[in-house]
């Protein structure tokens, strides 16, 4: 869920609990003013009885008049004391059942006791608070509605530069080492975490550049010890002697000797990939290309009873001839090391689309690890150092190209976007 989103609801909720609190108060306290306005008025016509019975020691005459009624009624004892209610009774004006507001107290007049009774209707009161009430909801609706929608308005606002520094940061590759560009807000906190970010990331290109400098280095320095290694290797194979004796051990460092010697090279490619030193303007006929892998590796596939079926279209693309080479050989090399005797390798080339598929012993891939380097997947028993789908993915990223691994039926498919 958003933070706005969120915030929405906390909002929302506490203002309609607050709202529905206050109209509940607001609802009770005016109900009790308006009530006591009309006893005070109830009391003034008391007021005026008790008064007239002391000067004339008699019962004023009964003149009803409109929302009012007064009453007298003998009783046996005086009650001390003035009695306040409500209750429903009818109206004799419109002869139905309403709320009248009644004040009742016992008054003596000529040694006999009465209890006179005032009667007003409360129709009035209700009415009023029934509008005060409608009115107070119909404000509190608006003041809702034109919370959420300046909210709404506002924050969506304020938050824009967060989005904004969020679609940078996804688009941010490390490996272009491009400043990462952030606006400035105006606003002291996204400020602060463009700030952040911003520093971040120059500490994270410069590790970087420090970390793909040692590799290339390392890789480029290893080259020397590795010829020797392998002058020695070679001397050591033509003296009968050492062979003899010595046979399967060098062997097994002749073989260590080759993958390290690949491995080495596939770093260097790598750093040089990296670091942008392969001109990407060259037209390439990438159909020629293909059929020049496949010819270079008929007796492989012969070797291994491999079938190959290619659909090829004439495609040109901008590119670097060493570049296509590599994404060619590495994916065709993939799909003969870890095909299985007798399987098949598809190969179809579109004006958008290049698309090498072959059978295998192992199952589907991971997708998300599929190209990161040094991924093996553990049931493998081919030779390799997991290293030839990163270069593919790092020429496609420094192409503008796109790699995508599928699986189905029992084919691993590697599909490039041109």
């Amino acid at each position: 869920m958003k933070l706005f989103s969120r915030y929405n609801r906390i909002n929302i909720a506490a203002s309609i609990i607050v709202f529905v609190v206050g109209s509940v108060a607001f609802y009770v306290v005016l109900r009790a003013v308006l009530l006591k306005q009309l006893d005070a008025s109830l009391r003034t016509e008391q007021t005026e009885i008790i008064s007239y019975v002391q000067m004339h020691n008699k019962l004023p005459e009964v003149v009803n008049a409109y929302n009012q009624q007064i009453t007298y009624v003998v009783t046996n004892k005086l009650q001390p004391g003035t009695i306040y209610y409500s209750e429903k009774a009818t109206d004799p004006d419109s002869n139905e059942m309403e709320w009248m507001r009644k004040l009742a107290f016992d008054i003596k007049v000529a040694d006999k006791n009465y209890r006179a009774t005032i009667t007003k209707s409360q129709v009035e009161t209700e009415d009023l608070l029934q509008l005060v009430i409608i009115v107070g909801a119909g404000m509190i609706a608006l003041i809702l509605l034109a919370g959420y929608v300046i909210n709404r308005m506002v924050i969506k606002r304020l938050w824009k530069p967060f989005y904004k520094t969020v679609e940078e940061v996804e688009q941010y590759q490390l490996a272009k080492q491009q400043a990462l560009q952030l606006p400035v807000s105006g606003v002291s906190e996204f400020d602060l975490l463009n700030h952040r970010l911003i520093s971040m990331t120059d500490r994270a290109q410069q590790d970087y550049q420090v970390v793909k400098e040692f590799s290339a280095n390392a890789a480029h320095e290893m080259q020397t010890p590795l010829a020797v290694i392998r002058t020695h290797i070679e001397a050591l194979m033509q003296d009968e002697n050492v062979l003899q004796h010595h046979d399967k051990s060098i062997q097994t460092i002749g073989q260590s000797v080759n993958r390290l010697t690949r491995l080495n090279h596939d770093l260097l490619l790598l750093a040089r990939i990296e670091n942008g030193q392969f001109p990407l303007q060259e037209k390439i006929d990438l159909d020629k290309i293909i059929l020049q892998k496949t010819d270079e590796l008929a007796e492989l596939l012969a070797s291994k009873r491999i079938t190959l079926q290619m659909q090829l279209t004439p495609v040109y693309i901008s590119c670097n001839a060493h570049l296509a080479e590599v994404i060619v050989n590495n994916l065709l090399n993939n799909a003969i090391r870890y095909n299985k005797d007798g399987g098949i390798i598809k190969i179809e080339l579109t004006s958008h689309q290049l698309t090498i598929s072959n059978t295998s012993l192992l199952p589907a891939l991971e997708k998300e690890k599929v190209s990161q380097r040094f991924y093996r997947h553990p049931d493998t028993k081919a030779d390799g150092n997991g290293l030839g789908l990163s270069i593919v993915k790092q020429v496609c990223a420094v192409t503008g190209y796109t790699l995508q691994y599928d699986y189905h039926q029992g084919l691993h498919i590697f599909s490039i976007t041109l």
